[in-house]
């Protein structure tokens, strides 16, 4: 599936970036920046990168083409402000690339790489949604609130695409939800799961590891045959990302015997 991925390169994008933006080109992204990867027709995944451990680790979203508007799933990581914001970058991306506005963004969870760029999308008339659990801990976490309506289990249409929202119990947070979109059948685990180049289970701070199984079963189970899973971190291009994430838990959670 890799081969097939359309894949906007990281040069290019810092390139464009610099030729609309004098900001940009005066000061480069020295620790962040992002690309865009086509994965199905009119799915992109977007991904923002920060340092961590002098490397620069990725960290996914979802921009959804839903006809004459674009739904997101998730912001970029977004620590930077201003034209340094990757959420700023990224709306401006597809304002040149898909020329629509963005209507709606989900978030999955309330941790910066989730929802640190809300601000640039609510002033950009952006609806930004999530469910209860999420609204509250961004407002703990000093982020703009959520509006705050999505229920733990909903289905709805944007534009032609529907989406669903699913809450599966605990696992990576108290309050990560999954999205899925039948017509593409593409799901997107965010966080609460793990790449197949995932060696561990990452940010335990929020984690309720010993409920993650049971609450990742149910995703597994209402969503039995997925042609892409898009975890929160790293590649994308194994749909047993899955069953990887189970074998994590095993190893890292389980008791020993």
């Amino acid at each position: 599936m890799k081969k097939n991925l359309k894949k906007t390169s990281l040069v290019f994008l810092i390139l464009f970036f610099a030729s609309i933006s004098p900001a940009v080109a005066q000061k480069p992204l020295p620790d962040s920046s992002f690309s865009v990867s086509e994965i199905s027709t009119g799915v992109y995944v977007h991904t923002s990168y920060q340092r961590y451990n002098g490397a620069m680790f990725p960290s996914n979203g979802l921009i959804v083409d839903a006809g004459n508007e674009v739904v997101l799933i998730d912001t970029a990581w977004d620590t930077l402000g201003g034209d340094m914001s990757q959420t700023k970058q990224l709306a401006m991306w597809i304002d040149a690339n898909l020329k629509k506005k963005i209507s709606l963004c989900i978030v999955s969870h309330a941790h910066s790489d989730r929802i640190g760029g809300i601000s640039v999308l609510t002033g950009r008339g952006a609806k930004v949604l999530s469910t209860r659990r999420t609204a509250e801990r961004a407002v703990a976490r000093g982020y703009e609130k959520p509006e705050a309506v999505l229920p733990d289990d909903t289905t709805f249409t944007r534009g032609n695409v529907q989406i669903e929202c699913f809450f599966p119990g605990e696992g990576h947070t108290a309050d990560n939800i999954v999205v899925w979109l039948p017509e593409q059948k593409i799901l997107y685990g965010g966080c609460f799961v793990k790449s197949t180049e995932a060696r561990d289970l990452g940010n335990l701070a929020d984690a309720n590891p010993a409920a993650w199984s049971a609450s990742l079963r149910r995703v597994i189970e209402k969503f039995p045959s997925p042609k892409i899973v898009v975890p929160g971190h790293q590649a994308w291009d194994d749909a047993g990302s899955l069953q990887h994430t189970l074998r994590l838990l095993e190893k890292f959670v389980s008791p020993k015997k």
